[in-house]
């Protein structure tokens, strides 16, 4: 984690946010005292979420299970889903 005061912040904006597209954490100083952080933005919540340990990957790849277009469709679905899983 590196920091930069207020005054290098404008003279250099363009290398401080490389640093933090890089992943580095730019804590930002107002006379010597920490005001704000520099991060870049996670891809999405979930994997911050995931960064953190807050959050974990599933054990099931959503992508797979079929969509069904009608609800007789969804019952057969979920019963198929049911046996699968039993035996």
């Amino acid at each position: 984690m590196s920091t930069v005061g207020i005054r290098a912040l404008k003279q250099n904006a363009s290398a401080v946010v490389a640093e933090a597209v890089a992943g580095e954490t730019v804590t930002i100083t107002d006379r010597g005292r920490p005001v704000a952080q520099l991060t870049a933005i996670p891809a999405s919540r979930l994997q911050s979420l995931i960064d953190l340990g807050r959050a974990r990957v599933g054990r099931y790849d959503i992508t797979e299970i079929p969509v069904p277009t009608s609800d007789l469709a969804v019952t057969a679905a979920l019963l198929e889903m049911r046996n699968a899983e039993r035996y």
